[in-house]
């Protein structure tokens, strides 16, 4: 349902008590996060979130999520904790994502944070009027709000790819998909080489009649284990001192010793560096193309039917394709006006991943993309948001320079790195300069 601005005006009512509160809409990891920051700091808040649990994504047993059962965490539970809650010692090295969700639902008990979270709750539209913002939700009420913080999450909206003809089989987004019973008896087609589509093609490789994964492009593809250790667990560990030479160290050993030449099993070589994409930490996907479980195909030309005709000029015979092509960054309930941008896949313009440079009460926590665990992160971005608000409050000098900061040209939070041309990679950081940077920020705020 759409708001038009005479119905949402009528529609509001100011409440006193919310007038000083701020909104954060999301009850996953990021929205838990800041709501965990803004309770230390003193700020009142409310959480809404459209499920009956906290979670988002990891709650498999939303109405819409894109879990599915094979799902484990890419990082390993050393690094991947919330900062102030450690994963349990006595989950895996890469808990499953029924293991993760119960981590999450611990965290929100263990800060005592149900009584701020209203669920069932989904946001239709957000608009600043004046000093506040009216908030309307899908049950027509309204609420007046001193603050928004988009807590959101960044796999909602699903990126379709568009090919030349028409499909006469099943075609679904990754984010439909959750067991492998679907693929039983089928060719299975699968379009994408992220860490999702890889998981997705491993369980087609033990369900499916055949199973094929179609690649763009090549991509590194890193062991669960390095040396018997979590790989992100040993590169903490055993880094080098300078950054190129660890880079390229890791890429020899990866290469000649972990897993060797990708072409091998039918892959396209990489066209980039290791660390200029986001790493697939997944080497079973190796296991099942050696094995012919799997047939890896170049990217698709055209469909005809339930033929799926590809670059190189081969054609099979397809039943279902899943399409594990990402998702795009996108907030229906803030206009074009606020967000400074269309809602046409383009990023919005924020000054450290966080802060709207239109709005001085608009925020943005999950947003970014790293190589290694966020959870962490997700924590400096709710403090720096609680920290910005209390310095905001005393209306501190350090505040007043961070308006005049902020509308300044961009900060390069990718380091020296450099990434390929995807919309993935848009909101990539480096994760050592960027916790650095925030750390260095909330100081200043303090201050």
């Amino acid at each position: 349902m759409e708001f038009q601005a005479a119905t949402f005006g009528l529609l509001c009512r100011i409440k006193t008590e919310y007038m000083s509160t701020y909104l954060i809409i999301g009850a996953g990891p990021a929205g838990l996060a800041t709501a965990v920051a803004l309770k230390q700091a003193g700020v009142k808040f409310e959480v809404v979130d459209a499920g009956n649990k906290v979670g988002g994504v990891w709650d498999i047993n939303r109405k819409e999520t894109p879990m599915y059962t094979s799902a484990h965490f890419i990082s390993s539970k050393s690094l991947s904790g919330f900062r102030d809650f450690p994963m349990p010692t006595s989950y895996p090295d890469y808990p499953s994502h029924a293991l993760v969700h119960a981590y999450i639902e611990d965290y929100a008990c263990h800060h005592q944070l149900e009584p701020y979270i209203r669920f069932h709750t989904k946001v239709i539209s957000a608009r600043p009027q004046g000093q506040h913002w009216e908030v309307g939700f899908d049950d027509q009420s309204c609420k007046t709000y001193k603050g928004v913080i988009c807590a959101t999450g960044i796999t909602w909206h699903l990126n379709l790819p568009k090919i030349s003809g028409n499909f006469s089989g099943e075609f679904i987004h990754s984010f439909h998909y959750k067991d492998s019973h679907r693929f039983e008896g089928k060719n299975v087609l699968i379009i994408g080489g992220g860490n999702s589509g890889c998981d997705i093609a491993c369980d087609a490789a033990r369900s499916a009649k055949r199973a094929f994964i179609s690649l763009r492009r090549g991509y590194y593809f890193l062991p669960k284990y390095t040396f018997g250790m979590p790989s992100d667990l040993f590169k903490e560990k055993h880094a080098l001192p300078f950054k190129k030479l660890d880079t390229k160290v890791s890429e020899l050993l990866l290469n000649k010793v972990l897993v060797g030449n990708l072409e091998q099993f039918g892959l396209p070589k990489p066209d980039h560096g290791l660390m200029e994409s986001h790493p697939i930490m997944n080497n079973r996907i190796l296991h099942y193309l050696g094995h012919g479980d799997i047939v890896a195909k170049q990217n698709i030309s055209q469909f005809e039917g339930n033929t799926v005709c590809f670059e190189d000029g081969s054609k099979e015979e397809i039943d279902l394709i899943v399409c594990a092509t990402g998702y795009k960054r996108v907030f229906p309930f803030l206009s074009e006006e606020v967000l400074g941008t269309e809602q046409d896949g383009k990023e919005v313009d924020l000054h450290l991943e966080i802060f709207s440079r239109i709005s001085d009460s608009l925020f943005f926590v999950g947003g970014i993309e790293v190589a290694s665990a966020i959870f962490g992160l997700l924590n400096l971005q709710g403090e720096a948001i609680a920290a910005y608000l209390q310095a905001q409050q005393r209306k501190s000098k350090s505040y007043q320079g961070f308006l005049r900061e902020k509308q300044r040209n961009g900060v390069n939070l990718k380091g020296k790195n450099r990434y390929i041309d995807s919309m993935r990679h848009q909101r990539y950081v480096d994760k050592k300069l960027y916790k650095t940077m925030l750390l260095r920020q909330i100081k200043t705020f303090a201050s």
